[in-house]
């Protein structure tokens, strides 16, 4: 632990005492023990110290020990890093130019520009207030923004206690196929993992992907052969389908809020069933990280096919947490802190205040306290039991019945194609999963995406 994880109570002090009393006592029973020349209120005016003096000591020592333990209990959860966490995603391309633009439902109570240190400090502070143990960066990789951004939100997280992750995000216009992914990605492990504030689990640094179905798990597989060869980095894929989980070492919903509002004690539980199941069947501990939203509205920013989940007041947010709940992740992670774009924000705000932080931190502590085992494996199917069961008379089936058409629906994906996917001068294409249905999207652009930001779609 650097001195920068010490709380501010005087633990530092508490432990420095414990380990000299300890010293102090490490000879048989009956010895007298030497202690440095200079007289102690204790002794009697020589350097050595009674029988009767050692007990003294060596119930200060307890009393000093069981001091310590109290303190290292109030440590902020990632630094007890096989603990559950609460996570949230994280945003650094604003400006001024955002709240005014007219593409956001709601603008924070302080409008801010995301380059400013003293906004870092703030939002950190607004989450460990909230409990929250880690914001987890959406990264475009080297040479823009969100890099040099990264860099000093790790550095301010230092100075906080509080740890930093990246979501590497592949639709980024900065990086453009699997050897751009693969470099970065280097670059990511060497240089940013390496800073003393990024979040590590049971020792190894955490990296969530975005969007992994672009590329097919051999595809993948060759990039992390060349970015993480050792596989010393947790890799937290997105999406819904599992097949991945060959290759990352967990899973996560990147959005639990379509259109087809499905509700999230039907999503959540049965995707934390489907990670344990994996489990059961690879012989493997894949981590299952549950989202929770608040709520969703991408209207202004997608005029025409965007869409609203209201907030119910907190209801909907409320119902998320305690389906993630019932999920049993090993962690929960928040879509956003701070996504203003598409009104999944929990940061205060115009509208709402600090009624989403209020409610993060009483969901957080409901979180670490809930008696579950994140990683308990499903109980293994009943084996059939032999019953004797008469026959039955046999019956005249009814004439069949024609099968309506189902409902068409359309599952939303917020993601937008990079140049990377392009298919024509100014089209391209997503593919979206959801359980068994398969949509090809195609979009065509009327300025092909060059920076972070706002797109426009024709």
């Amino acid at each position: 632990m650097d001195e920068t994880t010490l709380p501010s109570t005087g633990t530092g002090r508490f432990f420095l005492f414990a380990i000299h009393s300890l010293f102090l006592y490490n000879a048989p029973e009956g010895e007298i023990v030497r202690t440095k020349p200079a007289l102690e209120p204790w002794q009697s005016g020589n350097s050595t110290m009674t029988l009767r003096s050692k007990r003294r000591r060596l119930a200060i020592c307890i009393l000093a020990l069981t001091l310590l333990a109290a303190c290292l209990r109030g440590l902020p959860a990632t630094q007890a890093d096989d603990g559950r966490l609460v996570l949230a995603f994280y945003y650094t391309w604003f400006d001024q130019n955002t709240w005014k633009s007219g593409k956001v439902p709601d603008v924070p109570l302080a409008p801010y520009n995301s380059d400013d240190r003293s906004v870092m400090a703030r939002h950190i502070d607004q989450a460990r207030g909230a409990g929250i143990d880690a914001f987890v960066v959406n990264w475009w990789g080297k040479g823009n923004r969100t890099e040099k951004n990264l860099k000093a939100l790790l550095d301010v997280a230092a100075e906080k206690g509080f740890r930093i992750a990246v979501d590497f995000d592949i639709n980024s216009p900065f990086m453009g196929g699997a050897n751009s992914y693969a470099d970065n990605l280097r670059h990511l492990h060497t240089t940013h993992a390496n800073h003393p504030a990024y979040l590590r689990y049971q020792g190894r640094p955490v990296v969530f992907f975005y969007n992994v179905a672009r590329l097919s798990v051999s595809a993948w597989q060759k990039i992390r052969d060349r970015s993480d060869p050792g596989r010393t980095a947790l890799w937290i894929a997105e999406g819904t389908n599992l097949k991945y989980q060959s290759l990352f070492d967990g899973h996560h919903l990147y959005s639990i809020t379509w259109p087809n509002r499905i509700p999230p004690a039907q999503t959540l539980p049965k995707w934390g069933n489907r990670v344990r199941k994996y489990n059961r069947e690879n012989g493997t501990a894949k981590i299952w990280v549950a989202t929770v939203m608040p709520g969703y509205d991408d209207r202004k920013v997608r005029p025409g096919s965007g869409f609203v989940r209201s907030r119910e007041g907190g209801a909907y947010y409320g119902a998320c947490w305690q389906a993630a709940i019932e999920s049993k992740p090993a962690w929960v992670i928040i879509n956003s802190f701070n996504e203003w774009p598409e009104g999944s924000y929990i940061e205060p705000s115009q509208a709402h205040g600090n009624h989403y932080l209020d409610l993060t931190r009483e969901w957080a502590a409901r979180f670490k306290g809930a008696a579950f085992a994140a990683n308990a494996p499903l109980p293994a199917p009943p084996q059939p039991t032999a019953t004797a069961v008469p026959p039955a008379p046999t019956a005249v089936p009814p004439p069949p019945t024609p099968t309506p058409a189902p409902t068409p629906y359309v599952i939303e994906d917020e993601r937008v194609p990079s140049t990377g996917e392009l298919i024509g001068l100014k089209c391209g294409y997503v593919r979206t999963e959801n359980d068994m249905v398969v949509l090809w999207e195609v979009y065509c652009y009327s300025v092909p995406p060059s920076e972070p930001g706002l797109y426009l779609i024709e």
